[in-house]
């Protein structure tokens, strides 16, 4: 698939946008984001009605800004970020913001797609629970370019990894959701979820290929597959796995799943176990 690539700055105001001492802060903002539009490369970037972000507030401290932007590579992104007005902008960031404050991160989506501020959000909360990877990393990091995308029922790179009798149709029904990873442009990791009532989903196949295993690809599936079930108005969702699978519930774990009964003893095997988060909407813990 084509892809953009995405970045977010985030960063906390000393003063408020109204006060005297970041003027030059605030008079500088439409020179500098003149430079980027006019930049190759450059795709789109978060404004309001007033030209720019500094109203948007989307984090509970109103000093909190917000930079999100769209660049058709890594080097458009540098080219504007490190020459030119924005260098000398950056390198004054210290008369505005509070030190240590800056926080970024930056991946690859679908060039038909632009980001939301709740996926922005998101991007920063992974990077807190597993670090930098594919999925969210930081400027100066080198990582394999990994895009993941809501898939339909007949798409053929989950139909190739998905082996189930009847294919994708067992992992999400009539109502579901299918997400697919690429990595450099190979189908490399596909998950789905079936619903279970009009209000709760389960969480039924997540397939990693060996070649992307390691990269945190596996906990990339369910943070999309949870931001596409909020998304369908999805109050809960549920998934069973190995009560000795230690890494994985780890994992689960780090995203709020919760165990709620014991799974499937039907073989006689040891149960499986059944665990569960409620995605309701939550303030971010960046905030």
């Amino acid at each position: 698939m084509n892809r953009h690539l995405a970045q977010l700055n985030i960063a906390t105001l000393r003063y408020p946008i109204d006060d005297p001492r970041i003027a030059d802060f605030v008079d500088a903002l439409p020179i500098v984001n003149g430079a980027g539009e006019a930049t190759p490369g450059y795709v789109w970037r978060l404004q309001s009605d007033s030209g720019d972000a500094t109203d948007i507030q989307v984090f509970d401290d109103p000093l909190v800004i917000v930079n999100l932007t769209v660049w058709e590579s890594l080097e458009a992104l540098k080219g504007f970020a490190y020459h030119g007005v924005h260098r000398d902008f950056f390198r004054r960031r210290g008369e505005w913001f509070v030190p240590g404050s800056s926080r970024t991160a930056l991946w690859w989506m679908p060039a038909d797609v632009l980001p939301t501020t709740e996926d922005a959000k998101r991007r920063l909360e992974f990077i807190d629970a597993f670090g930098a990877s594919p999925y969210a990393f930081e400027m100066g990091q080198l990582h394999p370019a990994l895009v993941i995308e809501r898939a339909g029922i007949d798409d053929e790179r989950a139909q190739r990894m998905i082996t189930l009798p009847n294919g994708v149709a067992d992992v999400v029904g009539d109502r579901g959701g299918l997400v697919v990873a690429e990595i450099d442009g190979d189908a490399v990791a596909c998950g789905g979820y079936r619903m279970i009532d009009d209000h709760a989903a389960e969480i039924k196949h997540m397939y990693v290929a060996q070649s992307a295993r390691g990269l945190r690809v596996g906990a990339a599936l369910v943070a999309e597959l949870g931001a596409v079930a909020r998304a369908n108005g999805i109050e809960k969702l549920q998934l069973e796995t190995g009560p000795r699978q230690l890494s994985s519930l780890a994992m689960y774990e780090k995203f709020g799943f919760k165990p709620c009964r014991a799974g499937d003893e039907s073989d006689g095997a040891s149960p499986s176990l059944r665990i569960e988060k409620a995605l309701t909407t939550e303030p971010s813990r960046l905030a």
